[in-house]
């Protein structure tokens, strides 16, 4: 894999990030919400460990023109990693069809668990009157949303690893 300049952050797991599965993916989504109407916030992937959250600016992988799901993959390689999560606005598609622009959290953890919150999007980048926000859940036995999620099973079958240089990296 290329290097990649990063710009990583961190956080105190708690309280923004609770343990609690549906706990913590309702966090991830209210960040995401609150953040809507001062315009589309960047994606962000989130690397939680039991003490810290290390949040990853996504644009600089997207512009690199790596695969941002190896990319994201590898992040789930780190020793200690607990869950995984990205959060964003999103171009949902089915097969050639597209679909709409989503606001996603998407929550998932090394065992293969996931929580998954979507809404549409209205023309502004608002969130879309009139629908309710969809919440799907592994739990549920829901199947998982296309291409998301698989980053703990990938990073184990495809070896991969990440080297993080620079200051405090988790």
């Amino acid at each position: 894999m290329p290097t990649i300049k990063l710009r990583l952050a961190h956080a105190a797991r708690d309280p923004d990030f609770p343990a609690e599965d549906d706990a913590l993916g309702a966090s991830l989504w209210q960040m995401l919400v609150s953040k809507l109407p001062r315009g589309v916030p960047r994606p962000a992937l989130f690397t939680l460990f039991p003490e810290a959250a290390q949040i990853v600016d996504l644009p600089p992988i997207l512009a690199a023109g790596v695969d941002v799901h190896q990319a994201t993959a590898a992040f789930a390689s780190q020793p200690g990693v607990e869950a995984l999560a990205t959060v964003g606005v999103m171009t949902r598609r089915r097969g050639a069809q597209v679909l709409g622009r989503f606001a996603i959290a998407f929550v998932e953890w090394p065992d293969g668990r996931w929580w998954c919150s979507a809404h549409p999007l209205d023309t502004t980048g608002q969130l879309l009157e009139g629908v309710e926000t969809d919440l799907t859940r592994a739990v549920d036995g829901a199947p998982k949303p296309a291409g998301l999620g698989a980053w703990f099973r990938r990073a184990r079958f495809e070896g991969l690893t990440l080297k993080l240089d620079g200051g405090e990296v988790n």
